[in-house]
């Protein structure tokens, strides 16, 4: 009997709770994940910080990993960043709370499972104390690098390499090496919650992308009652359909 294990891989909540809500369901209707694995950066740009924080940490499914933007949050490598965005992040700091933060902080940058033979690696973009990388590159494969040097990016006993940051979807394989991005849950410039179903078993592999709509319609409403620090710049760049 053939052992297969579901996988949920999502990236980029950015603080949008409808969004993520939209993913839940769909999970709970059609696929029913027995872990989510959550690839960062899941903190700004949205409304709902606390309520998206909230949920990734009392979801038992949910492996957690921070993105670029919690280490903004967190107040990490401060010098990589303009003050415009530091103001953005200290209002998210104040809104989640201390009790959260801390939370957030027990996180890691990375993160290695073993399911059915396979070694997952969780990462945002890539390990951020690699030398001469700063925590706001992108992937190598997005700054014009050849494919190899794209997977030489990464350690060579991985199977599976899962990442985000670029918001784009994409599904690669080299020299029996894998590397997935789910796209993103909540930026995708339209009402659209992008993310990926992984189905491991002891001999294949099953990718599904998926790009589903979500109600935004109180998206706009919600900035304006939380106050969100930039919230015009916010809307008109990241949600310019509401």
């Amino acid at each position: 009997m053939t052992n297969t294990t579901k996988l949920a891989i999502i990236s980029d909540i950015h603080a949008n709770k409808y969004a993520l809500d939209s993913f839940l369901q769909y999970n709970e209707e059609h696929f029913q994940a027995e872990k989510i694995l959550n690839l960062g950066d899941f903190t700004s740009i949205g409304p709902h910080p606390k309520e998206v924080v909230q949920t990734i940490y009392t979801d038992k499914r949910f492996e957690n990993i921070i993105g670029n933007n919690e280490m903004i949050v967190l107040g990490k490598r401060k010098n990589e960043w303009m003050r415009e965005k530091m103001i953005h992040h200290e209002w998210i700091a104040n809104h989640i709370g201390k009790y959260l933060l801390e939370k957030i902080e027990n996180t890691p940058t990375s993160k290695t499972l073993e399911m059915n033979g396979k070694k997952i690696l969780m990462l945002h973009s890539h390990f951020y104390d690699t030398p001469g990388r700063t925590i706001q590159d992108n992937l190598l494969i997005y700054q014009g690098k050849t494919l190899e040097e794209f997977f030489d990016d990464y350690p060579k006993d991985i199977d599976i390499v899962l990442v985000g940051h670029s918001h784009l979807q994409l599904y690669l394989t080299w020299k029996g090496k894998y590397i997935i991005n789910p796209g993103s849950i909540s930026i995708t410039w339209k009402p659209i919650t992008s993310f990926c179903l992984l189905e491991i078993d002891d001999t294949n592999l099953n990718v599904d992308f998926k790009n589903i709509p979500y109600d935004f319609s109180k998206l706009k409403e919600d900035y304006q009652q939380n106050n969100v620090v930039a919230k015009d710049f916010l809307i008109k760049y990241f949600y310019p359909f509401i």
